[in-house]
């Protein structure tokens, strides 16, 4: 059972705003915010370096190494702690030893940081090739299967797309890769913290995730997942201390064994306890009631969404396939003018191409909006967000009839 009066005591947010724009970044909960600034005033007070201060803080971080390890069924050996997505997909893209006329596989429905790494990888002879999603945006694995050839290196994709909300059977994918003798990496961007996850289960081979979206932590956190057979297949972007061993009297160098090796330099300290805090925040809920809640309100939503004239939902036509991301346009209104209006009224979501290029040219659109509710929305909010969408196509189309 979710504590819903605690949660929502723990975010000062709510006393200006609905919040329903999870999908962008989250609004961090007090006791993550509590973490980072108890160590910064720290640290302020008696300096970064004092000697038990600093050993202190090290091996908290690795604490919170293994706690987010745990977290997504890894092993601590296995997970570095990056600053986002993009940089952890970046460090599989631009580490593996590539050869002429390799392939990668994306979706259709890959945003740019999931897409344009892959894409840069032709210059170095490297093929990309796009699978196109069925109906409900979903990988179609005979489909799949008539991609893959001999010279298939690896599949990347979204476990759930930030503009349709279709969550990828990962699993299955997966599995098929490895019959197949093929590499995956899951963009869990848009599922850690608020789905169950578990890589070891899924069979993935690499996984990345920020930690600012459905962990709720903060900005500069996330992580990346590297199965530890293939972690020194990867040679790292960047060198530098606390990832690097260096002979100076041989004058060599050599990269640690563990996914550390992709951590060049001091750690983003405020950051990682960040990162860990949320994932305590997280596992207090229990991420189990946390997926359930948030089926529930995106079940809700769209009942709801439907009863508005001029509805267009996009994503998967069956709804058992979505999770909380629902774009939307309404005939006649602009998606930037809708979310303008409704944050007028204290209601936050989103308009924009979300740099989902391919879903818009797929729908022939050029913006959508989006609400994406959390654990900690309320269905009495949904209710007021659809109320005002009301209110506002009705003004429009009073003003527009005003005007002949």
């Amino acid at each position: 059972m979710i504590d819903m009066m605690k949660i929502q005591k723990d975010m000062p947010l709510l006393e200006h705003y609905m919040y329903l724009n999870t999908a962008a970044a989250s609004a961090m909960p007090q006791p993550v915010v509590d973490e980072m600034t108890s160590y910064l005033q720290k640290q302020a007070s008696i300096g970064p370096y004092l000697p038990s201060f600093r050993q202190e803080t090290y091996e908290q971080v690795e604490k919170i190494r293994e706690k987010a390890a745990l977290f997504i069924g890894a092993e601590q050996e296995e997970i570095a702690f990056v600053p986002n997505g993009s940089m952890a997909i970046n460090y599989v893209s631009g580490g593996l030893q590539w050869e002429q006329g390799d392939e990668v596989i994306v979706l259709d429905t890959e945003m740019l940081s999931n897409y344009v790494p892959w894409l840069a990888l032709q210059q170095q002879g490297v093929h990309l090739k796009v699978l196109k999603t069925n109906a409900d945006y979903l990988v179609d694995l005979q489909a799949l299967e008539q991609l893959i050839t001999p010279q298939t290196r690896l599949i990347a994709f979204a476990h759930m797309s930030n503009a349709s909300g279709a969550l990828q059977p990962a699993k299955e994918i997966c599995q098929f890769a490895q019959q197949h003798n093929v590499l995956t990496l899951i963009n869990a961007n848009q599922t850690v913290g608020l789905t169950p996850l578990h890589v070891k289960e899924l069979g993935c081979d690499f996984l990345v995730a920020c930690g600012r979206k459905w962990l709720r932590g903060p900005e500069g956190s996330g992580i990346l997942y590297v199965r530890k057979a293939l972690v020194s297949t990867l040679t790292p972007l960047m060198i530098g201390w606390g990832s690097t061993q260096w002979d100076y009297q041989n004058n060599t160098y050599s990269f640690l064994e563990t996914a550390k090796r992709f951590e060049p330099g001091c750690p983003i300290i405020p950051s990682i306890l960040g990162l860990g805090a949320a994932i305590d925040y997280t596992n207090a809920i229990g991420i189990h009631h946390i997926y359930e809640r948030v089926k529930q309100l995106t079940n809700y939503l769209l009942k709801q969404l439907e009863t508005i004239p001029g509805i267009v939902l996009y994503g998967p036509q069956n709804s058992d396939y979505r999770l909380s991301i629902t774009p939307f346009n309404i005939e006649g209104l602009s998606p930037d003018d809708i979310t303008n209006y409704l944050a007028q009224h204290g209601v936050i979501i989103e308009a924009g191409t979300f740099m989902a290029n391919t879903i818009m040219e797929r729908n022939h659109i050029q913006k959508m909006a989006r609400f994406s509710p959390h654990y900690f929305n309320t269905f009495e909010e949904i209710d007021t967000a659809i109320s005002l969408m009301k209110k506002f196509k009705e003004f429009s189309k009073g003003k527009a009839q005003d005007s002949y």
